[in-house]
């Protein structure tokens, strides 16, 4: 995407936040305004987090963003080729593990899906497979507004039980790290959007999923050497204290007391940092950027092979796990590297997320707390007020959380960004 031809008054743009969403902004808007951007971390790249790990040391390991494809990453994947971004090709597969291995399966063929050899006699089993396929067929049809829940839509279809504990919610707990209980009254729009995208509801299978080669460092790294040939200056290491809207612009204000003028900022962070950084937020930016949730998720670079399916048939790319605790489901996603990323399986690498039983502390390479939005209804109407408050007081507002918390999701919500700025340049003055 050409942002060439923007009037030649070039303005001075502030972003707060260094992920996806801040970078690309900055790509977008560096080579036509003076961009600065500030990243409170010491690096920058957000969940593009590459681990080295290994038993050598010498294995770089993504932690956060892993896998994208061509079809639904067109921005994303068109800055790789601008980039000459090194990727190779990935596998991804759905299985899970469930009531400490009681039941146990992987979508990946038809020898992991009767992985447990008890699921070739279980005709609960063979009904939840036909569930599948009819939910496959018809979600779309069902959850037409943000009002329907995804419980309103297994009754309206009538998905049997063993669909919903084994199948439906497994996936939704994936996707959200969110208790069973909660998913129910998540919104069915969320959960259908996120299978389409994926090709979960096609017939003719997955989309051909891609890794970094080298990890999504390989991408940072030359983004932010692009970024600075194009002049723009970014600040890893630099908190902002807040961000004062003014007649004249926007002035951002930094714990030493130093404050700088910009003409606009872009605040690329989660929306209730961007709401806290904003001094006297507007009664529209407290509502909308107010409404949505976060959830802290704890991740775990190890290679504690008890994270995955106890018969090794059903071990796939990206697992769930669930089992009872005081009366209490707990769950968890292991994702398997070797599969995702090619790495030799004699190396076992694996990223948790909320493991339902600790992993061994000395096969620990990495832990981090990551914070996702959580995609209720009341999130889905704040993503449809974003429009009332962008541009307003010469203020924009980029993330993930904009859509469905994915990386091509910052990206998008970046060029509607620049799109938006764009167009009021070209209204006269």
């Amino acid at each position: 995407m050409s942002f060439d031809a923007l009037s030649s008054a070039r303005q001075r743009i502030a972003i707060v936040g260094g992920g996806i969403s801040g970078l690309a902004t900055a790509w977008l808007l560096a080579k036509t305004h003076n961009v600065t951007l500030y990243e409170a971390a010491p690096r920058l790249g957000g969940h593009a987090r590459t681990v080295i790990a290994g038993r050598n040391g010498d294995q770089p390991v993504d932690t956060g963003f892993i896998v994208f494809n061509y079809v639904n990453y067109p921005h994303l994947t068109s800055m790789f080729r601008d980039l000459d971004v090194p990727v190779v090709k990935s596998d991804m597969s759905f299985g899970a593990s469930i009531g400490d291995g009681r039941v146990e399966y992987g979508l990946r063929d038809f020898g992991a899906l009767v992985g447990q050899r008890r699921n070739i006699t279980r005709p609960a089993f063979y009904r939840m497979v036909r569930d599948i396929l009819r939910f496959n067929a018809r979600a779309e049809q069902v959850a037409t507004s943000d009002s329907v829940t995804i419980g309103e839509l297994v009754n309206d279809l009538k998905l049997g039980d063993w669909f919903q504990r084994y199948y439906l919610m497994p996936i939704c707990g994936a996707i959200w790290s969110t208790p069973p209980d909660e998913i129910r009254g998540f919104p069915a729009q969320s959960l259908v959007r996120f299978f389409r995208n994926h090709a979960l509801l096609s017939a003719s299978g997955q989309h051909q999923w891609w890794t970094v080669k080298g990890g999504s460092i390989e991408y940072v790294r030359r983004l932010t050497a692009r970024l600075e040939q194009m002049g723009c200056q970014l600040r890893p290491g630099t908190p902002v204290r807040n961000v004062q809207r003014t007649p004249d612009g926007v002035r951002i204000h930094l714990p030493d007391g130093t404050q700088e003028a910009f003409d606009q900022v872009v605040m690329a962070c989660h929306s209730d940092d961007s709401l806290r950084l904003l001094a006297q937020p507007t009664k529209d930016e407290q509502a909308t950027l107010g409404a949505m949730r976060y959830q802290d998720n704890e991740m775990i670079l190890h290679h504690d092979t008890a994270q995955m399916p106890q018969r090794r048939a059903c071990w796939s790319s990206w697992v769930y796990k669930a089992d009872k605790q005081d009366d209490r489901t707990t769950i968890g996603v292991t994702y398997w590297m070797n599969r995702l990323q090619n790495i030799d399986e004699r190396d076992p690498l694996f990223v948790s997320l909320n493991p339902v039983k600790p992993v061994k502390s000395d096969l620990i390479y990495d832990q981090k707390t990551f914070r996702h939005p959580v995609f209720d209804t009341a999130a889905l109407r704040a993503q449809s007020r974003i429009g009332d408050i962008q541009g307003q007081n010469n203020t924009w507002f980029a993330g993930a959380y904009l859509r469905h918390g994915f990386h091509e999701d910052g990206f998008a919500s970046a060029v509607r960004v620049a799109r938006g700025i764009e167009a009021r340049e070209r209204i006269p003055a």
